[in-house]
């Protein structure tokens, strides 16, 4: 299955907020990046940066992290690639389009919602990071940043 593929099957099949979204996997396919990428931004990219939170919040969580991440930072959504595109090229072309309105409200919360897990993290609080981190907030939060990038990708590819 390539990624538009992908990202219909996802937009078809709404998961319940508590099962977890998993890209197509090079392993499993050749992936072709001309068709990851539309409107100035690789959404397979972006999407997989935002996977790679839990398992780089997970390591911290458990002591396994040599990262040095700060709250602050994390807390920002305007630091990685998914925030620089909505606060320039994406901002510019999709302001007007609701959906795009959803993509950033809810790509700031999981941002907020991160900084949140990495702060009990680096409090000592493991159980309250791990339940925020594979149940609470954090876990739908990264959920919606999936699928609102699923809708954008349809619009940016489909105009409407």
């Amino acid at each position: 299955m390539g990624f538009r593929d992908w990202v219909l099957n996802l937009l078809g099949g709404q998961p319940k907020a508590e099962e977890e979204v998993s890209l197509p996997t090079p392993e499993r396919e050749v992936r072709d990046p001309m068709e990851e990428e539309a409107a100035g931004l690789n959404f397979y990219t972006a999407i997989e940066a935002h996977q790679k939170w839990k398992v780089r919040l997970l390591a911290v969580i458990e002591g396994d992290s040599s990262e040095g991440l700060s709250v602050e930072v994390i807390g920002r959504d305007d630091q990685c690639a998914l925030g620089k595109w909505i606060y320039g090229v994406g901002g510019e072309r999709f302001s007007a389009v609701p959906q795009f309105g959803e993509l950033k409200r809810k790509h700031a919360f999981f941002h907020t919602c991160a900084a949140g897990v990495l702060e009990k993290a680096q409090q000592g609080q493991k159980e309250a990071a791990l339940q925020a981190l594979k149940q609470g907030a954090y876990a739908r939060a990264s959920q919606d940043v999936i699928r609102d990038l699923a809708v954008m990708y349809r619009h940016a590819t489909t105009d409407g």
